[in-house]
């Protein structure tokens, strides 16, 4: 729209008013029109927000909550078929078949001379590691007297709990009044495992706290120096009418080394099987500790 203006001569002359300029936060549109904006920009922080704690779950009952595993696992192997939601011990044992005893040998204590006591890995074979057993002994009988020096051998759990001690006397095993015998203890003694007098074969009896049989265990018959490479011991019932499991001393392929194998029924009492799982310790030092120190000079 023009407007007419007279100037100062007297000559009329055309006016056309100019649009203001259009502010930057307007929306382009046709000429004197103007869009209004509803949408409302979100808050920008500036200054730095310093995260002091972290999402949490909801709260666990006390009952519910499992103690962390404070020991190293990473070579722990897991399978379907877990052991680790036992809440002790013992009852890591409680559904197993079959339980594998291998030794674990470290570099230093190959490069020291001194003679450390043994250390053995008991795990379901292929599987996870359930225990971990460390003998404590005195130097000078590990070098002297070998098999027939006492120990205490403790295992512990995955949890780092202590869950069975295993005990032997000094003892020679030639001698009716000096035979090798093993104590099985659990916050209290539940059993023992005692050579039986004889000559040539490998028996013992497995016994319970009360003193009551438990099972007989019969091996081959040569004399503990001469035993094979390749052995298995019979476990027989207290009656003598079948047999119950079995110990076996064999190579095995993925380890590269030999292993002692422990197979028992899965329903059998948790006590009996911490008894043979004590008497196949015992087989390790009388029969195949010396095999695996004569190999290893």
């Amino acid at each position: 729209m023009s407007e007419r203006t007279v100037n100062a001569t007297g000559q009329a002359q055309e006016f056309t008013p100019t649009a203001s300029p259009r502010a930057d936060n307007e929306a382009p549109g046709p000429k004197n029109e103007r869009q209004e904006d509803d949408s409302v920009d979100p808050p920008i922080f500036t200054t730095n927000t310093i995260i002091i704690s972290q999402p949490q779950p909801q709260e666990l009952n006390e009952a519910s909550r499992r103690r962390p595993i404070p020991v190293n696992t990473s070579g722990w192997v897991s399978t379907p078929r877990s052991q680790l939601s036992a809440l002790r011990g013992t009852d890591f044992l409680g559904s197993v078949e079959q339980l594998e005893i291998q030794e674990i040998v470290q570099l230093s204590t190959l490069l020291s001379k001194s003679n450390p006591g043994n250390q053995y890995r008991v795990r379901v074979p292929r599987a996870e590691t359930i225990f971990l057993a460390s003998e404590v002994s005195g130097e000078w009988q590990r070098d002297i007297l070998g098999s027939s020096r006492g120990f205490t051998l403790n295992l512990l759990d995955p949890t780092g709990e202590l869950a069975f001690t295993f005990k032997k006397n000094v003892s020679w095993g030639c001698l009716p009044c000096a035979l090798h015998k093993m104590t099985v203890v659990c916050n209290d003694t539940i059993g023992s495992i005692e050579q039986n007098c004889t000559f040539i074969s490998s028996s013992f009896t497995v016994y319970d706290e009360s003193r009551k049989i438990v099972c007989y265990i019969y091996g081959p018959n040569v004399f503990s120096c001469c035993m094979y490479k390749d052995a298995q011991f019979q476990i027989i019932s207290a009656d003598s009418t079948h047999q119950i499991a079995s110990v076996m001393h064999h190579w095995d392929h993925f380890a590269l080394d030999y292993t002692l194998l422990l197979t028992v029924p899965a329903n059998m009492k948790v006590k009996v099987k911490a008894l043979l799982l004590g008497a196949t310790f015992l087989m390790e030092y009388l029969y195949f500790q010396h095999l695996k120190n004569s190999s290893s000079r």
